[in-house]
């Protein structure tokens, strides 16, 4: 997952990787949640989603951590159903307009439900934020654009994230700007090869079955999704809804001056 600040607000880059035996997600919809309407895909399996943007421009992405399985307080090779999907958490925070809203709720959440996640925050005029629940305990990161890019895998995931954390700054270093084309390139990319390493994602068992692009903008909210991979050439479907701006700022200040996180 990747990110870019725009003068009004900002685009939003997201692969997603999953086995080849779950179901097919739905498109992004317009949906609601206490009051809220939001733009999410829905996944075919357990009704979540992995990514949503809502009306305040808030979007919301959860991403898989397989490094720390093994610190979870229950066997994580059990039955699916001894756990709540994590795409669930998402969907229920979708009503929040701030970020700091969305890591309050987070933080008072009880997350022993769920396998371990990286929940990414992000809004207008707001620095991003990372929520990492381990199994065992949930820490905050508030690097800004340097928790970029965010990544997920379960196969070697310390190795896959070194090798595309290493792509992603020679792209980034190459271009000497990054641009959305410089991001397009990235979760499309091959390299080292088209395989489990590469961002986009294929292996036998699993793959990248769809990519995702928010734009939020001065008064409109886009949601681009391409079901299969970047690199299938897949034509993108689109929805849109217009940004409440008056409530975002309100509910936004208010946020930030009742919440307080802890860092990593």
């Amino acid at each position: 997952m990747s990110w870019l600040r725009t003068r009004a607000g900002y685009e939003l880059f997201c692969n997603r990787d999953e086995r080849l035996t779950r179901l097919p997600a739905r498109p992004p919809a317009l949906l609601e949640a206490e009051g809220v309407r939001f733009l999410a895909p829905v996944d075919g399996d357990f009704g979540g989603s992995w990514i949503g943007v809502n009306e305040a421009g808030l979007s919301l992405c959860v991403l898989n951590r397989h490094d720390d399985a093994a610190g979870h307080g229950r066997e994580l090779s059990g039955t699916e159903h001894e756990f709540e999907s994590r795409g669930l958490l998402l969907t229920s925070l979708m009503h929040c307009r701030s970020v700091a809203e969305a890591m309050h709720r987070v933080e008072s959440a009880h997350l022993s439900r769920f396998r371990p996640f990286t929940l990414f925050a992000i809004a207008p005029d707001r620095a991003p934020l990372a929520a990492h629940w381990t199994g065992r305990r949930l820490s905050f990161e508030t690097g800004g654009d340097s928790l970029m890019p965010l990544t997920s895998s379960s196969y070697e995931p310390a190795d896959v994230a070194e090798s595309r954390k290493k792509l992603f700054r020679q792209l980034t270093a190459a271009s000497h700007v990054t641009t959305a084309d410089v991001l397009l390139d990235f979760h499309r990319s091959h390299a080292p090869a088209r395989g489990p390493v590469s961002v986009c994602m294929h292996r036998d068992d699993a793959a990248t079955v769809s990519f995702s692009r928010v734009r939020v903008s001065e008064g409109l909210v886009e949601f681009s999704y391409r079901p299969g991979a970047p690199c299938s050439g897949a034509r993108a479907l689109k929805v849109s809804l217009p940004r409440t701006r008056q409530r975002e700022r309100r509910r936004a200040a208010e946020g930030s001056e009742t919440w307080h996180c802890r860092l990593l």
